[in-house]
């Protein structure tokens, strides 16, 4: 019989009570005999790992406080090296594969010549590092190729479960289902296993980490809730710790490194090591297509997606792209290998592109293309933002407080800048940066717009025949284009709540000078759970694909001459922050590329909306202390 009309119906005992357990085309339901209510529903693409065990130790207490017991003493002398073995149960238990790099990326510049860092970052463990009791658990286990041979009576299930919709908030559930018939749980076993091995998820991930990024605490996060997750899920990390700036991008264009062997790139940190990963990426492609990486004709797609584990100041990219910075919700997303397209934008240099016309767009045909400056995916601010990013470089040793200090002092400072900027808006008016449209599971508006360029079919954004130019002139306290909403702890609704992660458009935000008290309202309403920047009578906002930007507020005469600006004041400028980076080129054009990159993310569920895509799940547990028993290793609280 085919596996899609397959049904499988039997009874399990569950925490001691009897339990009808259906399973059919993807989707498992277990239901209390004695009560329908108590029933739980969970699809296949919910579920991490299924194993079987001799004993119900479906929650991992007892693994986590020999690992904690074990991590305090020292460890003892190792025995001649013995065979390795696999465990489905606990892994792979090898040794990490880092892998090392000629040329001017070293291996000087890896984690494995700091002396201050653990020698072994593999999810996996070594078979000389288990206890007694270990050896005994792991003995309890199925062991690949020995169903047959044992006498297993308990299927071991972890899944994810949405948790809180408020806060986007997702944990590993652990269930052990009981049958005195081992024949029946080598059944489920083979059957479950067998569905999840067609699920398309990374077993193999490059994972970048920076230890100085935020509070300089990615490498404790990464051992206490990424390793033990990656591990259960049975997913092999090559863990790289940077040493410096620009690794990533250095490593990850590297010809010496096989980006074909892996499965996903993930980087643990925040927007800017985030930003080093997809502009490596992305320049590797280039590199691989043999387009010139500083005047490239098109940005190609690159065929790998990429994710994030949140661990900087604000983590404006990671709270985007699942809702949240919570960082187990973050690598359970990047463990169930659910992906879509980010937008991405190209800053071009507007100074180098004189033989382009004004206001021609850089993506026209035939036309000389611009030196290409940088890649960004959260926000390119100039102004008051960037001049926060240029000042606070003087004050890194103060952590993530020397924002909070340099934007005192710009505050206090309320400096304006003249600028023109030529924006290009749709001809139709279809395109209303205050819509109310969020960016939500299944969008409607990124949908069309992928599907629109695959198929050649209808452009959800639109062509340069389609827009026309608007001229803005002024003073202005900020200048940003979002290329997604921006939203985070310390702003929760973003520069523009209803942008969008994958349409192939940014919303360029225009603070102009104006007084303190002003500037007083616009810190509050940033960061204000209800209010809005649009909501501001100084704020104006436009829906485009791309901007140019000049410096001084230039304004053209009638004989088409550019007039120079002749006030000292005119001539001051400031800097861009480009995803918390500082670009010192003033005059750019910017342009959106439409899910240039895929990333590993789930949508964000709409309010009133069940977890696992739609489908209600209730937990079989009915009080807090019994979810606490059904964690994954204490990780789901």
């Amino acid at each position: 019989m085919d596996k899609e009309h397959e049904v499988l119906l039997n009874a399990f005992v569950i925490a001691k009570k009897r339990y009808r357990v259906f399973y059919n085309a993807g989707i498992l339901v277990w239901e209390d005999e004695s009560s329908k209510k108590a029933k739980t529903t969970v699809p296949i693409t919910d579920v991490l790992s299924v194993s079987v065990s001799k004993l119900p130790h479906a929650n991992g207490k007892q693994w986590m406080k020999r690992s904690k017991a074990a991590a305090a003493a020292p460890p003892p002398p190792h025995p001649p090296a013995a065979a390795i073995v696999r465990n489905e149960a606990h892994g792979s238990l090898d040794s990490d594969r880092i892998p090392v790099l000629s040329g001017s990326t070293t291996t000087n510049t890896l984690a494995t010549t700091s002396s201050n860092i653990p020698h072994n970052h593999s999810n996996r463990g070594s078979l000389n590092d288990l206890s007694d009791d270990d050896r005994r658990e792991a003995s309890d286990y199925l062991d690949a190729g020995t169903i047959q041979a044992a006498d297993f009576k308990y299927l071991i299930l972890h899944y994810a479960a949405l948790v809180c919709q408020k806060t986007n908030r997702w944990r590993v559930r652990a269930v052990a289902l009981h049958n005195s018939e081992p024949r029946l749980v080598e059944l489920w076993y083979n059957r479950l296993s067998s569905d999840l091995r067609d699920q398309n998820r990374p077993k193999h991930l490059l994972l970048f980490l920076n230890p100085y990024g935020g509070k300089k605490n990615a490498l404790a996060l990464y051992e206490r809730y990424a390793k033990p997750l990656f591990r259960l899920a049975g997913v092999d990390i090559n863990l790289i710790i940077t040493q410096r700036a620009q690794q990533i991008y250095d490593i990850v264009t590297s010809k010496s490194i096989l980006l074909d062997n892996y499965d996903g790139l993930v980087c643990c940190g925040g927007d800017g090591t985030f930003a080093e990963l997809f502009n490596g990426l992305v320049t590797r492609t280039m590199m691989d297509c043999g387009i010139d990486i500083k005047y490239p004709a098109y940005l190609p797609k690159p065929n790998i997606p990429i994710g994030v584990i949140p661990a900087g100041s604000t983590d404006t990219v990671a709270c985007c792209l699942n809702g949240t910075t919570d960082i187990k919700t973050c690598i359970i997303h990047i463990i169930l290998g659910q992906h879509s397209g980010l937008d991405i934008s190209a800053v071009y240099s507007a100074d180098a592109a004189a033989k382009c016309d004004e206001g021609a767009s850089p993506a026209g045909t035939g036309r000389p293309r611009p030196q290409l400056l940088k890649l960004f995916a959260s926000a390119l601010s100039y102004g008051y933002l960037g001049d926060i990013a240029y000042d606070s470089e003087k004050y890194r040793w103060m952590g993530p407080k020397r924002y909070d200090y340099s934007g005192f002092k710009k505050f206090l400072a309320n400096r304006g800048y003249n600028a023109e900027i030529v924006v290009h808006l749709d001809r139709r008016g279809k395109q209303d940066p205050n819509d109310g449209v969020r960016c939500l599971d299944k969008c409607a508006r990124c949908r069309k717009a992928k599907y629109g360029r695959d198929c050649g079919g209808e452009r959800a954004s639109y062509e340069d025949d389609d827009t026309e130019p608007l001229v803005v002139r002024g003073k202005f306290l900020m200048v940003s284009g979002a290329n997604i909403s921006c939203s985070c702890e310390r702003s929760p609704q973003g520069f523009s709540p209803y942008c969008h992660l994958g349409d192939g458009l940014l919303d360029l935000v225009l603070v102009r000078h104006t007084s303190m008290f002003n500037n007083l309202r616009l810190l509050l309403t940033m960061t204000s759970k209800t209010k809005k920047l649009s909501e501001l009578p100084f704020v104006e906002i436009y829906r485009t694909k791309e901007f140019r930007f000049t410096a001084n507020g230039q304004s053209e005469t009638n004989g088409g001459e550019i007039a120079p600006a002749i006030s000292s004041e005119m001539m001051c400028r400031s800097k861009w922050n480009c995803d918390g980076e500082v670009l010192l080129d003033t005059n750019i054009i910017v342009e959106s590329n439409c899910q240039l990159i895929q990333v590993f993310r789930r949508g964000i569920l709409p309010a009133g909306t069940a977890g696992n895509g739609g489908i209600d799940q209730r937990a079989a547990a009915t009080n807090p202390a019994d979810d606490k028993e059904s964690c994954c290793f204490g990780l789901c609280n």
